[in-house]
């Protein structure tokens, strides 16, 4: 067995810890991401604005994302990844204390943009640091494992930060946010082995001929994410419509995606890693079929199970999707792969969330499950324009 790989069995043995901690500040960072949705009329009554301007604390969030990943990136591409890690953590920590200190709106969301940017970094490295600290049979598993944090997130995090606003008041939300934070910047230091010096300039600076199925598919989960947010930011008309589940039901709903969410997620590192090839499209038809179920399903038992079944499938996705990139690109060119997907997936759930507010402005709710279903099928166009994840290793490994 050669060097390199006796290496590669050495760091998947002992990187369960490592990234466990990398899952822990995934779970914060994306608590806090969310954490203005569950203490919107705190928000809206503190600043003297609607609720429809607090939101944008939220939307703002996402376009902050989708702009700078790509760039900030590429700034730091010299930077040890594991600084980059720690920097990103602890600037956020720094602009939720920000926003407690806030004197009005303007410098909340000043804050808010602040910690956008830096979360985009944070994601765009984070990924690629969990694959390296695995073999690459093991890809999709660490990233299971890293990506439990946000459905952790969803189902603990914002229902426990709300729950604290109500009795405390936002600002205590904001600053155990914080304090979460700083506690990760400890964790990940003392944790996580330091893997992946910066580049040297000019190296990971030039596309090379992995950039074509990273785009190809960066344009399948932009699909793919259309299809599931046209639908799910107005999950409560669409219940409401198709199945008769008003709004008061609608915490039993939100709750069995979650679960489903949380099992996707920690079922779809094994599927990555077993199927590289077929675990994405197979994915993505899934999440078309489950659209059109919901479109088709009258009784609520029936639909509030289909509702689990996509909370499942969009859990099982971005596994598929990040390991699938993880595979395409050549070490050096992680990060920069990295930002680009989130860029593309961050574009897809804002498209998605506009589609489906020009469809119900325009059209019966009942309509939206089928039209997203075609738009989440048109993944399959590029997907299948990708060549296998074997011959995406090989090229890795002659790169290297």
């Amino acid at each position: 067995m050669s060097k390199f790989r006796v290496a590669e069995v050495k760091r998947s043995k002992s990187s369960l810890v490592p990234l466990l901690a990398l899952s822990a500040a995934t779970f914060t960072t994306v608590s806090a991401e969310m954490m203005p949705s569950g203490v919107l009329h705190s928000l809206s009554s503190a600043f003297s604005i609607t609720d429809a301007t607090a939101g944008l604390l939220v939307t703002a969030w996402a376009g902050t994302v989708a702009l700078t990943s790509i760039p900030l990136v590429r700034a730091t591409l010299r930077w040890r990844r594991k600084s980059v890690i720690l920097a990103t953590l602890g600037l956020m920590a720094a602009a939720n204390v920000a926003t407690v200190l806030a004197p009005g709106y303007g410098a909340a969301l000043a804050a808010r943009i602040a910690a956008a940017a830096a979360h985009g970094l944070f994601w765009a490295v984070v990924v690629s640091y969990a694959a390296s600290l695995v073999s690459p049979d093991r890809v999709g598993r660490a990233l299971s494992i890293v990506l439990a944090g946000p459905t952790l997130a969803s189902l603990v995090g914002l229902p426990g930060g709300s729950a604290l606003a109500q009795i405390l008041g936002w600002r205590a939300t904001f600053v155990a946010l914080a304090i979460a934070l700083l506690v990760c910047v400890v964790v990940v230091a003392v944790a996580v082995p330091a893997v992946g010096a910066g580049s040297p300039r000019g190296r990971a600076e030039k596309w090379d001929r992995s950039a074509k199925p990273i785009l190809l598919v960066a344009a399948g989960g932009f699909f793919a994410l259309i299809g599931f947010y046209a639908v799910f930011t107005f999950i409560v008309p669409v219940s409401d419509a198709i199945a008769g589940i008003d709004a008061a039901a609608m915490p039993g709903v939100l709750l069995a995606s979650g679960i489903g969410g949380l099992v996707g997620v920690l079922a779809a590192g094994r599927i990555s890693d077993r199927w590289p090839t077929a675990a994405l499209p197979i994915t993505v038809l899934a999440l078309a079929m489950t659209l059109v179920g919901m479109g088709i399903a009258r009784s609520p038992i029936a639909y509030v199970a289909l509702v689990a079944v996509l909370g499942g499938v969009i859990g099982v996705l971005p596994v598929v999707l990040q390991a699938r990139v993880m595979r395409a690109a050549p070490e050096q060119f992680r990060d920069t792969a990295g930002s680009i997907l989130i860029t593309v997936l961050n574009l897809g759930i804002g498209a998605g969330a506009a589609l489906g507010s020009a469809i119900s402005a325009s059209a019966s709710p009942t309509a939206l499950p089928f039209l997203a279903a075609a738009i989440a099928a048109l993944a399959i166009i590029p997907l299948a324009a990708l060549p296998s994840s074997s011959a995406a290793r090989r090229r890795e490994e002659v790169l290297r």
